[in-house]
């Protein structure tokens, strides 16, 4: 069953709510790699300015350059009683895609398609399939955010993710994030792709201002991000490595092949149409809303 997880407020109290709500699930998620689960309880400048993870590489430039991000993460480190570093790690291991991206690396169809037309209205909507978690893995989860500066969205993300891989503002921006590819592994280089969801969704309401953003921020990885605005407006993300180029327009957007599931290698099966083993997420940026269909039963959120 889906549950929503409201997190409100400065970006450290928001992560607070997300890592109390879903504790057990990020301790279980930092275990399942052999990460650290105690926290120091010895404060120490040290990791800033020379630990291997926020001393340099990855690390530092996600702390330098996505400020409320990072200190979401803080919140989010405290609020579920792992250590930073640990929860840091799984947000960088993600960029070399494959089994290291989890369910943020299996294959997934993005669409742009047209939506029920009213009051006004472009229709338009984006479209995301979501696999289904193995056994024991994470799954996806509903979050509001709502920060004190920026603007409230609602999202569908991971319990240990700052960011998301879908979601709508209420400014009518809504933003779909493609499965990670395969990308540079190690810790050295610039912070995920996938950061910028967030950061699009909290900062901005119209089409251009976002995608120009995306394309000056320092992040790596091979991903595709769809965005779209309430004026009907839509364009693609595509990053490659350090690079990015945008594709505008609408139409049906071609799938992305990601990781399949182990099941689905060994069965033989395809989830690209919808099969057992997908959930559907529409964002409609004209209405505000996002709608999830999961297990034969669907919920709808607006703003």
């Amino acid at each position: 069953m889906w549950t929503l997880n409201e997190c409100a407020g400065h970006p450290r109290d928001m992560g607070l709510a997300q890592g109390g709500a879903e504790r057990a699930a990020i301790r279980r998620a930092i275990s399942s790699l052999d990460l650290p689960l105690r926290r120091s309880r010895l404060p120490s400048l040290r990791p800033l300015v020379s630990g291997p993870m926020r001393g340099s590489g990855a690390g530092r430039e996600l702390f330098r350059h996505f400020a409320h991000q990072s200190e979401r993460l803080e919140g989010l480190a405290r609020g579920a009683g792992v250590p930073l570093d640990s929860l840091l790690e799984l947000h960088l291991r993600v960029r070399a895609g494959g089994e290291a991206g989890g369910l943020l690396s299996r294959r997934a169809a993005l669409r742009v398609s047209p939506a029920e037309s009213g009051a006004g209205r472009v229709p338009v909507r984006l479209e995301r399939s979501l696999p289904r978690a193995a056994a024991g893995e994470p799954g996806f989860l509903l979050r509001e955010s709502r920060p004190v500066v920026g603007f409230r969205s609602v999202e569908v993300t991971l319990p240990w993710l700052v960011s998301s891989v879908a979601g709508v503002n209420e400014g009518g921006l809504a933003v779909i994030a493609g499965p990670m590819l395969w990308g540079e592994p190690g810790f050295l280089g610039w912070p995920p792709s996938l950061l910028l969801v967030q950061e699009c969704l909290q900062r901005f309401e119209d089409l251009s201002s976002a995608v120009d953003w995306c394309t000056k921020r320092p992040v790596e990885g091979e991903q595709t991000l769809v965005l779209a605005d309430a004026s009907g407006a839509v364009a693609s993300v595509i990053a490659s490595g350090r690079k990015r180029r945008v594709q505008p327009g609408e139409g049906e957007i071609q799938l992305e092949a990601g990781e399949p599931p182990a099941s689905e290698v060994e069965s033989g099966s395809d989830s690209r149409d919808g099969a057992s083993g997908e959930d559907r997420i529409f964002l409609d940026p004209g209405a505000r809303r996002l709608r999830l269909e999961a297990a034969g039963t669907s919920v709808e959120i607006a703003l």
